[in-house]
């Protein structure tokens, strides 16, 4: 059996080799008063449809609460409370609810007060609760192989889907949000439980079915603390990734076999209660690994993501969505999108995280159209989610978030230019226009901007002036997990690479991520035989190995799954004195991620444009 085949035998043999039956209270009645809420596909594109038969794209808002109550408030850090401006619960959801379709939105997203604003007078949009069902619960850090941990998941469902179930206004729900699914935490956390553990007996399992019980096989790809048998390993130990192994594969195959039984548990215990609602996935963490997206196709209606602009111009990476669509197979909808301004009349900071931030309210109004645009021009998107009402406190939530996400802000007056423009996004036309194919670097190479290396000071900023629509290059890879952009100058070819690389010290005895480990950047330029290589990531500086090549590289930032670089290959390197408009390159890239853990390859022949002016032609 080839090694693809030996893999996915291990991983049906311990992930579905135990039932997931458990005691507990019986389904109850439910009603088919109306029709659910429902996924059509038409015309290559994917819709939510109404119980009334009615297609839509679902245009949301998180977060829509009455804010800081009362005896919580805090004059020094003021927030968004509803008893200072409304005389009632009544009336704060009448406006609400008043204000929120006049500005285009069809759903009541995560989070919001739904007992308020389904007895309003204007009740009529979709709602979608997040149940929190894993989180409340401790999956899937916990074993989610113990009754105790399934019954506690089921009860937190239970309490939450009988008391919306029968209402037609339910569009679905999310099981949890945000997890993470941090590979070395959930290495780390199985190891801690109990020998009787479920989940630490499967990864045992599939640790001796990977090594074919060869403890000096798994000693080549990790570095055991505690344990040096596998007997000893059985009732205890720690295991580190072994810095240039290949460990890292056998990291994910677990992180999938984790992910199967999460997916699975969560589907049995909502159908259990409801079995005509959606489910819309768990909310990822503006990332995901490819092995978690894929375990969860089989178990829910649709998949969901929440969306850190890549720039703070609203513009995102290609291949997130792109590639989520393709490892599921389902819809996605965007749970949070959040573009917030440096001028604002809240006194918001926007400094205690990592999201995008434009300078003006115009500018931030002009990436909200970006992005919404650029969503609905996606088949595979059925809804985007705006977070949130209201601005976040001046100084700062719990966490210390300060930023301008408001629709409203903390005085509950609206932004008027965004909720305008919100109000004026014809969604059903804007869904049904024609999609011409992107641009790409196939049809020419665009001029390099100034500076081409400059602004890798943040994330928002870097690369944010290349033409990255006309420089995209098209990956000959399966599920890439990042965009490659290419632009030019007499003197050099740049070539920028945004990446998801998901770095995590857990793994690692002494916390550090070693040089061997971080991503690699291969470019094999020409006739040129030797690759350039560059290492990128890890929150190090970059390096490259060809001194002749500058590089400019940012990473260690937004959870340290980022990792951007721009390299400026002289034209030398080419045979080349300069380029001209016309000239021909060839280019063959290839990156691997943090520890080999995926790889991207890119590679063609491209023609040189030259600047394009206002009669189309070029010069």
């Amino acid at each position: 059996m080839g090694k693809r085949g030996r893999v996915l035998a291990v991983g049906l043999s311990l992930c579905l080799g135990a039932g997931v039956m458990w005691g507990g209270d019986q389904p109850e009645r439910v009603s088919f008063a109306s029709r659910p809420f429902s996924i059509e596909h038409r015309n290559g594109c994917a819709w939510l449809v109404r119980p009334s038969g009615e297609r839509f794209f679902s245009f949301g808002v998180c977060c829509v609460d009455q804010g800081t109550p009362r005896a919580r408030f805090n004059r020094a850090n003021p927030s968004y409370a509803a008893w200072q401006h409304y005389s009632s619960t009544a009336d704060w959801a009448a406006t609400t609810l008043k204000r929120l379709r006049s500005w285009g939105v069809t759903t009541l997203g995560g989070w919001g007060d739904f007992a308020a604003l389904r007895a309003g007078p204007e009740a009529g949009l979709a709602f979608t609760p997040v149940l929190h069902v894993g989180s409340t619960a401790g999956a899937p850090w916990w074993d989610m192989w113990d009754e105790q941990i399934m019954g506690r998941m089921e009860q937190v469902a239970r309490e939450q889907i009988l008391a919306f179930r029968d209402d037609p206004r339910l569009l679905g729900y999310y099981s949890d949000n945000e997890l993470g699914w941090w590979n070395g935490a959930l290495l780390r956390m199985t190891l801690e439980q109990p020998a009787t553990s479920g989940q630490r007996q499967r990864l045992l399992e599939l640790l001796r079915q990977t090594y074919r019980q060869d403890w000096n096989a798994l000693l080549a790809d990790f570095e055991p603390e505690g344990a040096g048998t596998w007997a000893e390993l059985e009732q205890r130990g720690k295991l580190y990734l072994r810095p240039g192994s290949q460990g890292i594969h056998t990291l994910r195959r677990f992180l999938a076999l984790i992910a199967e039984r999460y997916y699975a548990l969560v589907q049995q215990i909502i159908r259990k209660y409801d079995r005509r609602a959606l489910i819309l996935g768990d909310r990822y963490q503006s990332f995901y690994y490819p092995e978690v997206a894929r375990a969860s196709a089989p178990y829910v209606d649709a998949v969901s993501g929440n969306l850190n602009a890549s720039w703070n111009d609203g513009a995102f990476t290609r291949f997130y969505l792109d590639t989520l669509h393709a490892l599921t197979g389902k819809p996605i909808v965007v749970s949070e999108f959040d573009p917030a301004a440096r001028e604002n009349r809240s006194g918001n900071r926007n400094d205690r995280g990592v999201f995008p931030v434009a300078a003006t309210q115009a500018e931030r109004v002009a990436g909200f159209r970006t992005t919404l645009d650029a969503l609905l021009r996606l088949p595979y998107v059925i809804g985007a989610d705006w977070f949130q009402y209201y601005d976040e406190p001046r100084h700062g939530r719990e966490d210390g978030e300060n930023f301008n996400f408001g629709l409203v802000d903390i005085h509950d007056r609206p932004y008027r230019p965004l909720t305008a423009a919100a109000a004026g996004f014809d969604l059903m036309t804007r869904r049904g226009e024609p999609r011409p194919p992107r641009l790409d670097a196939s049809q020419g190479v665009p001029r390099a901007p100034r500076g081409p290396l400059d602004h890798f000071t943040q994330s928002t900023l870097a690369l944010k002036h290349w033409d990255r629509e006309r420089g995209f290059v098209r990956p000959v890879s399966d599920f890439p997990l990042a965009d490659l952009y290419l632009c030019w100058d007499e003197g050099a070819i740049y070539l920028g690479v945004y990446a998801q690389d998901v770095v995590e010290d857990e793994l690692y005895r002494d916390r550090r991520v070693p040089e061997v480990d971080r991503a690699e950047l291969s470019v094999v330029v020409g006739e040129r035989r030797q690759p350039i290589r560059a290492r990128l990531g890890a929150g190090r500086p970059p390096v490259v190995d060809e001194p002749a090549v500058r590089i400019a590289g940012l990473s260690g930032v937004n959870l340290g799954v980022r990792n951007i670089a721009a390299l400026r290959l002289p034209a030398r390197l080419f045979n080349q004195q300069r380029f001209r408009p016309g000239d021909t390159i060839t280019l063959a890239t290839t990156l691997f991620t943090h520890a080999r853990a995926y790889s991207v390859q890119w590679r063609g022949a491209f023609t040189l444009r030259g600047a394009a002016y206002a009669d189309g032609n070029e010069r």
